[in-house]
C-alpha cells in the first residue's frame, strides 16, 4: 500500500527566514506516528506559478497524502486556494456553511460578514471537501487529485494543530499499512562511541532507525531517538522494545548506561 506523504509549508516569510517553519516539524511527527511515510518536506514562497508547479510535481509522484499549510488568508499574498484549484482543474467558491460559521461566531448577519476579505478567506476550490476551522477563520479543505488527497490548512500553528486534530488525524486513522513507534533514550557516551552501537541495532533490527543528537547532550547523556516503522504487519511496539533492549545490552557490554525517557517529544 502507498503510505507516502509530502508536506508543503507555504509563505514567503518562511523561505526568507523571517518566520521559523515549526508546522512541518510537528506535522511530520504526527503523520509518522499515524503510519505515514513522510518523503518530502518543502517550503515555498507565495508565488502562484511556483505553487502550481510544485503541487503538480507532487501529484505526479503520487503520494497518498499531501499536506499544505499557509496561504489561506484574506491578503493578496494568500494564493494557495487558487493554486490548488488550478491543479485540480476546478473553480473557486466560498461555501455558505463557512459564511454561516463566520456570522454565528461573530454575532453578525450573513450580509455583515459578506465582505471581499472574508469571502476570500472563506474560499476553497469547488472540487474540495470543506472542514470548518475549530480555532480560527479560514477553513481547511481536502482535494482529491489523481492518486493523492491534498489536505490544506491555514498557517498559524494553533490553527494547524486544531484543524489537524479535529479533521485530518481521524481521516488518517487506519489509512496507512505501516505502524510506527518511537522513544527517546540517553546514553552516557560520546557520539563516536555510540555510533557502532547504533549501527549494530539497525543491522539486527532492520525496521529500526536510530538518531543521536550531539548538539543536545544533557547532564544525563547523549539523546538518541529510536524509531521503528513496521511495514510488514509486524508489531511496531514489540520491535521498538526489542531495539531498545538490544541497544541497552550492547551499551552495557561497554560499561555504558541507557536511561529511558518514555514520554519525551521529538520536537527539541
Amino acid at each position: 500500500m502507498n503510505d507516502d506523504v509530502e508536506i508543503f509549508s507555504i509563505g514567503t516569510e518562511l523561505v526568507s527566514g523571517l518566520v521559523l517553519d515549526t508546522n512541518s516539524h510537528w506535522i511530520a511527527g504526527e503523520v509518522s506516528i499515524a503510519g505515514g511515510d513522510v518523503r518530502r518536506v518543502t517550503a515555498l514562497a507565495d508565488d502562484t506559478q511556483a505553487l502550481q508547479a510544485e503541487l503538480r510535481a507532487s501529484v505526479a509522484r503520487g503520494p497518498r497524502v499531501v499536506v499544505t499549510t499557509g496561504g489561506l488568508g484574506p491578503t493578496p499574498d494568500d494564493l494557495t486556494v487558487e493554486a490548488i484549484a488550478a491543479v485540480a482543474g476546478s473553480g473557486v467558491h466560498t461555501p455558505a456553511e463557512v459564511l454561516e460559521d463566520f456570522a454565528a461566531r461573530r454575532g453578525m448577519t450573513i450580509d455583515e460578514v459578506t465582505t471581499p476579505p472574508r469571502l476570500k478567506m472563506g474560499s476553497v476550490p469547488r472540487a474540495s471537501r470543506v472542514y470548518l476551522n475549530p480555532v480560527g477563520w479560514a477553513p481547511c479543505f481536502a482535494t482529491d487529485v489523481g492518486e493523492s488527497t491534498i489536505w490544506s490548512m491555514p498557517g498559524p500553528p494553533r490553527e494547524v494543530e486544531g484543524c489537524f486534530d479535529t479533521h485530518i488525524r481521524p481521516a488518517l486513522h487506519g489509512l496507512f499499512a505501516a505502524q510506527t513507534a518511537r522513544m527517546r533514550v540517553y546514553i552516557d557516551a560520546f557520539e563516536s562511541e555510540t555510533s557502532p552501537f547504533m549501527q549494530r541495532v539497525m543491522r539486527e533490527v532492520p525496521a529500526a532507525y536510530l538518531k543521536a543528537y550531539v548538539g543536545q547532550t544533557r547532564v544525563n547523556g547523549l539523546p538518541v531517538d529510536i524509531v521503528v516503522r513496521s511495514t510488514d504487519g509486524g508489531d511496531a511496539r514489540a520491535e521498538l522494545d526489542a531495539a531498545y533492549e538490544l541497544f541497552s545490552a550492547i551499551a552495557a557490554e561497554s560499561g555504558k548506561t541507557i536511561t529511558l525517557q518514555p514520554t519525551a517529544p521529538l520536537r527539541d
